[in-house]
């Protein structure tokens, strides 16, 4: 077993649960796994065991592992926590930026930190690939860089803990956010344009705030899109039901 065969699987698997190619409910059959994948069993448990710390994966004695369910109030839940961790890393990645005047506000320094900075400026680069993806019409990109967004800025923070906190809940935010990828990118990400213009000018409060308000506008915006998928997959039953 080497890391780069579990991390391939892992890497692999997670895709397609993010996208939905793995549906909530599907087994994961290890001997099948290997065999795609041409790895022994070890590599592909480690990889299931990875993607079960991220919450994507279920798995249970004598029933096996399984794509993991995710109700509508674990939806929920995980809305109000990732609300909580994120506002408190963008008002600490704010406490840490240098402020406009030289001298970063709310316990910031003159100058960045080298960490913070480089972390800065790998956000430019994403903020630009969003903007030209949207342009593009490729929504199929912005899942995955609205997470690289959010990880930086939890970079700019500094702090391991939070970083860590919100790596366990990566996976799930992404399948979130992929399964309303019609509805929130166009509205979501000019959001951390302005984020991050709070964060730079050493703007705790109102970086906190507005983190605040981008998640809720996600919880939102993803339950309006449940909600209409609910609809239509009963309109759909309807209309077989009747024959036409």
């Amino acid at each position: 077993m080497t890391v780069s065969n579990v991390e391939r699987v892992r890497g692999a698997l997670r895709q397609r649960i993010i996208t939905g190619e793995l549906q909530a409910g599907e087994h994961l059959n290890e001997l099948a796994l290997s065999r795609e994948f041409g790895v022994s069993r070890v590599p592909v448990r480690e990889a299931i065991r990875a993607l079960e710390s991220e919450g994507l994966v279920d798995s249970k004695l004598y029933s096996g592992s399984h794509v993991s369910e995710l109700p509508a109030e674990d939806a929920t839940d995980l809305f109000e926590v990732r609300e909580a961790i994120e506002k408190a890393i963008a008002r600490k990645a704010a406490r840490r930026a240098p402020g406009a005047d030289g001298a970063g506000t709310d316990g910031g320094t003159a100058e960045a930190a080298p960490d913070w900075a480089e972390a800065r400026a790998e956000i430019t680069e994403i903020l630009a690939e969003g903007d030209a993806a949207l342009a593009a019409g490729r929504t199929d990109l912005m899942a995955g860089l609205n997470m690289r967004f959010h990880q930086s800025v939890a970079a700019l923070a500094g702090s391991p803990v939070q970083a860590l906190l919100l790596r366990t809940i990566a996976g799930t935010i992404e399948r979130l956010y992929v399964a309303d990828a019609e509805r929130r990118p166009r509205r979501s990400w000019p959001e951390h344009h302005t984020i991050i213009e709070a964060i730079d000018a050493g703007d705790a409060e109102t970086a906190g705030r507005l983190m605040a308000l981008h998640v809720r506008r996600s919880k939102r915006s993803y339950f309006k899109g449940l909600e209409a998928r609910v609809a239509g997959s009963a309109g759909s039953g309807a209309e077989a039901g009747s024959g036409t």
